[in-house]
This record gives structure tokens, sequence and C-alpha cells, in this order.
């Protein structure tokens, strides 16, 4: 599985126009699991950590 994400965050930076050199790969998976968290964030929904791993489970 890992395998799978890695090939696709290195797709999505040469889509996007970033080297794909281990710096580039790990700042841009930085960026799209804050904007992910920022997302859910924004969900009045989640009060509390546990909010956010019942969310989890349930997908």
């Amino acid at each position: 599985m890992s395998d799978i994400l890695l090939l696709a965050l290195k797709q999505r930076c040469h889509n996007d126009g970033y080297p794909t050199d281990k710096e580039t790969l790990a700042t841009q998976f930085r960026l799209h699991l804050h904007r992910g968290i920022g997302y859910l964030a924004g969900d009045p929904n989640i009060k509390k950590i546990e909010d956010l791993i019942e969310l989890a489970i349930k997908n």
C-alpha cells in the first residue's frame, strides 16, 4: 500500500511541476496532511480527538 501512495505522491508532484526528490516529497506530503487536517478542523462536528477517530472509523 505504501508503494502505491508514494507513487501517487510522485505523480502529483510531477503533474504540479515539482521535482520528486526525497525532500520535496516530504514537504509536499506534510502540506497535503496539514491541508486535510485543516479541512477536518473546519467540520463543526469535530470537537475532540474522539470525534476525529470516530469519523476515521466510519470511513
